[in-house]
């Protein structure tokens, strides 16, 4: 469900918070081109985010974003020094679907590929440099393990006061809690697992990446047995050498 935090924005009290993290794509990354953060507004008044940022303990700069989040609406913030909007719609959007959430191109740093307990800290900055939110994510305590699956994390129920409780999150599955695989195509070039743009509501959806079943087709009748081919008595020709696995070129730092 697309505003899901609208039902939330009257019990937390809170106001923006860390609800999706992709920080370890399948698609190949050097320098962070298919990572993507999500943030939610689960009040229930508008939130002017005036020369905001992402912050980590890196000394990488992130770029600031201004843009304004109504009460329960989503955003995507992506790397705007690898990506474009409509390059991330194309990939993780139906085009038939008018998209209901905003998609922030900032100019990225990183995200840990293999993050622990200080590496890495991922905050949101308002423009006096306060954090609003902040998200600790690690491999343990709880915290979904990394599995090279290219699924992001996300908050199972979001919640302001448990985003740096491992256990409140889960790694993206296609079909569960409207994840679905991305469209290849740009940077985005592997399938991906995410659902940027929604937020969960508790059950399991079908995978709109997945076509439906096709209807059995009726048996054809077997075709007459081809005849026989005279022995060859020349050596066969030995079978071409599998393909070599594509270079795994993400920074695992």
């Amino acid at each position: 469900m697309l505003l899901y935090a609208m039902l939330l924005s009257n019990v937390l009290g809170s106001d923006v918070v860390f609800t999706e993290i992709m920080y370890d794509p399948a698609s190949p990354e050097k320098n962070g081109e298919a990572e993507w953060v999500e943030i939610a507004n689960l009040s229930g008044k508008p939130v002017a985010m005036k020369d905001w940022a992402l912050d980590d303990e890196d000394p990488g700069d992130w770029g600031r974003f201004s843009a304004t989040l109504e009460p329960g609406q989503v955003a995507v913030l992506i790397n705007a020094d690898a990506t474009t909007e409509e390059e991330f719609l194309a990939a993780w959007t139906d085009p038939d679907d008018e998209p209901r959430f905003l998609i922030i191109p900032v100019s990225w740093a990183s995200l840990a590929n293999r993050p622990t307990a200080d590496n890495e800290v991922l905050q949101l900055l308002n423009t006096d440099g306060d954090v609003v939110a902040e998200a600790n994510y690690r491999q343990d305590e709880g915290w979904p393990a990394s599995d090279r699956s290219g699924g992001s994390i996300y908050m199972k129920i979001p919640d302001a006061s448990r985003m740096n409780q491992g256990d409140a999150w889960a790694r993206s599955r296609a079909g569960v809690d409207d994840a679905r695989a991305c469209t290849p195509g740009g940077v985005f070039s592997r399938p991906d697992v995410g659902s940027p743009g929604t937020i969960p509501s508790g059950g399991s959806t079908t995978n709109p990446a997945t076509p439906a079943p096709r209807a059995p087709s009726a048996p054809k009748p077997a075709p007459a047995p081809a005849p026989k081919a005279p022995a060859d008595s020349t050596t066969p020709a030995e079978p071409e050498s599998p393909p070599a696995p594509p270079e795994d070129d993400d920074i695992p730092y």
